[in-house]
């Protein structure tokens, strides 16, 4: 099973992500070995990009919770936030990846274990996942950051070039291609396969016109069309690759339609259950350790119950044998009494020789503890000549009752380990109910104008407006008709906006439209509570500039007559309503989300940070049975701080 990205793959991942260059660093979070840069791109929305040291890179839909930011990653937020992706690229196609953000550059290293370095504008070392030494180089704070020494790619090598490396190698071809030109062996295989060389001949066996066949294959290859797909192997993931291989012919496959979507869906899953295995680690540890103790448990109640019946057995053992026991005891008494103890162990010892019953009997002798041990019935029977024959049964029944007491106490502490054992399986089984802490973002395929600012009016007339220097450009070049109205704000950096088929709209759309116009401009989060606006003819907006001026991106002139209302104030509502067979979040003009739907949350400018006021009005739909995204939220909202100024439908 695949579990690390090859060259070959960081290749067509890289050619893919040079999509998102132009990406506004939202934030950075770091779990472990995994690196997360959340973006934003213009007209596009949110995209995750995804860094796990020594494996992988691409964009992501499943989601890791950090409930604490790591120092990495507080250092790249303060550096990074808010700058732009300006460029991706690998590294003289090993598997490293270089993205610059401005005057910075992060380098994801995606062989053996993996790093990511984070670079000042001279290549100096700012911060790492990790800090290590190498033999040639170092990784550490200040230190100028040095890539590892460099292998041919087999993209770029000539006809003569590839000759005079591959020449130089006496192993098999297989090796020699894997290894020279950085490609690993399943590539290797592939182009060997492709050329219809053994793979497993030796370098110098091979003529030129066999070479250049090799050769051949392997820029075929690197240049087949990218089909992106999940290889399967009785229904389990085992590989995933950006072009199809020869090798792997007749064997089960999905395909995607981007490379990065492969990647995530596969590597995805193998983290969705690396995560489950986390949620339920403790346990499982802690469900061993019992199992452990219920064990040694086990063996203890055996071992007191055979204590308890061999000592009741040797108890019952010395009354059966009463008379023989009460005249032994009473003739070691006298024999002890009158030879002594050594003397009497020798005698014991003479008779034993002699064949004397009784002699025979003896198993043992203890002066100290004026004890002589027999054998009665096959069982070794210690009798303390001090004591009568009803306290030495005793001394049994006395031990097989503490070892039934221990037995007791045995029982009781088995009964409540296995009720641990219960609790932790059950806790285990509801562990794996839960939802691990890696969510998939699940992206409903968004309406061509959510990538805007937009409402439905109160008379069912779409509204548009730019949110940035992009999507303002967009809105007036590409999407404003002759048959809209254009409106703006008497606010700098207010949004152009443009009501769809706006001659055939009321005078209450070209209102809301203008009030939609100061509430999504730079007037919100100044926190003021009223503006002008006007509405004009499409006709009248222009590129054109006043003669020595010049008009940046997302920049127009308006000539001729404006149509102005003033005093519109600042006050907005958001609620969920059905558009095209949809339900979607809106925000806009309080009549006009009225229009659409009964509950709805006004809002106005105020106090509270746009991550607070988004939490608030995001637990408010929730009550509602509205699950929306925080950043779809956040996209539809004004800029700035606000506050909830009432809510109606509860």
């Amino acid at each position: 099973m695949k579990t690390e990205m090859s060259s070959v793959d960081i290749r067509y991942a890289v050619e893919e992500l040079k999509a998102i260059e132009g990406a506004r660093v939202d934030k950075v979070y770091h779990d472990g070995d995994i690196l997360r840069i959340k973006l934003h791109k213009a007209g596009e929305g949110r995209k995750d990009l995804l860094i796990q040291a020594g494996k992988r890179i691409h964009l992501t839909t499943y989601i890791t919770e950090s409930p604490n930011p790591s120092s990495f990653a507080m250092l790249l937020r303060k550096h990074l936030s808010g700058l732009f992706l300006d460029g991706i690229e690998q590294h003289d196609f090993d598997r490293i990846v270089k993205l610059r953000f401005g005057e910075y550059t992060l380098v994801a290293e995606l062989f053996r274990r993996g790093n990511v370095a984070f670079l000042d504008g001279e290549g100096k070392i700012i911060g790492a996942l990790r800090y290590e030494e190498f033999k040639d180089r170092a990784i550490k704070p200040g230190r100028e950051y040095a890539f590892p020494p460099a292998r041919e790619s087999p993209v770029d090598v000539t006809w003569e070039r590839f000759l005079e490396l591959i020449r130089e190698e006496e192993v098999e071809i297989v090796r020699a291609l894997a290894r020279r030109f950085n490609m690993g062996g399943l590539f290797a295989e592939e182009i060997l396969l492709r050329a219809g060389v053994e793979k497993t001949r030796k370098v110098p066996e091979l003529g030129e016109d066999e070479l250049r066949k090799v050769y051949d294959a392997m820029n075929g290859l690197f240049n087949a069309p990218k089909r992106p797909h999940i290889l399967y192997r009785d229904g389990e993931p085992v590989d995933v690759l950006p072009i199809e291989l020869l090798q792997y012919e007749g064997i089960e496959r999905k395909y995607f339609q981007t490379f990065s979507e492969a990647l995530d869906e596969y590597f995805g899953n193998i983290t969705v259950e690396e995560a489950k295995r986390a949620l339920t680690k403790r346990l499982e540890d802690r469900k061993r350790s019992i199992l452990h103790t219920l064990k040694k448990q086990e063996e203890m109640m055996r071992g007191f119950e055979a204590q308890a019946r061999a000592n009741q057995e040797l108890g019952d053992l010395i009354y059966a044998h009463f008379a023989l026991v009460e005249r032994l005891l009473g003739e070691f008494r006298k024999a002890v009494e009158k030879l002594g103890w050594e003397e009497f162990k020798r005698r014991i010892e003479e008779g034993k020789k002699a064949g004397n019953r009784v002699a025979l009997m003896v198993r043992g002798i203890d002066p100290k503890d004026k004890a002589v041990t027999i054998e009665l019935d096959g069982k070794k029977v210690r009798l303390h000549l001090d004591r009568s024959i009803g306290e030495n049964a005793e001394v049994y029944y006395e031990k097989a009752k503490k070892a039934k007491h221990k037995l007791e106490g045995a029982k009781k502490a088995y009964e409540e380990t296995k009720r641990k054992l219960d609790e932790v399986e059950k806790l285990i089984e509801e562990e794996l109910k839960k939802e691990t802490t890696v969510r998939k973002l699940e992206k409903r395929k968004k309406k061509w104008f959510e990538k805007f600012r937009w409402f439905i009016s109160s008379e069912g007339f779409l509204v548009i407006g730019g949110k940035d220097a992009t999507t303002n450009e967009m809105v007036v070049k590409k999407y404003m008709d002759e048959g809209d109205w254009y409106c703006h704000a008497d606010v700098y950096g207010a949004p152009h906006v443009v009501i769809k088929e706006g001659k055939k709209a009321g005078q209450k759309t070209l209102f809301e439209a203008c009030q939609f116009a100061v509430s999504m401009s730079k007037a919100w989060s100044r926190g003021v509570f009223s503006e002008d606006a006007y509405y004009a003819d499409p006709s009248q907006v222009t590129k054109q500039a006043p003669s020595g001026e010049y008009l940046g991106k997302g920049a127009f002139m308006v000539y001729g007559k404006r149509n102005w209302m003033h005093g519109l104030p600042l006050r907005l509502a958001v609620g969920v309503i059905e558009y095209e067979g949809e339900k979607l979040p809106m925000c806009g003009p309080v009549d006009a989300v009225k229009a659409h739907t009964d509950r709805y949350i006004v809002i106005r400018p105020g106090r509270h940070k746009k991550s607070e006021f988004v939490k608030r009005i995001k637990k408010i739909l929730e009550r509602w049975g509205y699950k929306v995204a925080e950043e779809d939220l956040m996209a539809i909202l004004p800029p700035g701080n606000g506050e909830v100024e009432k809510v109606v439908g509860e």
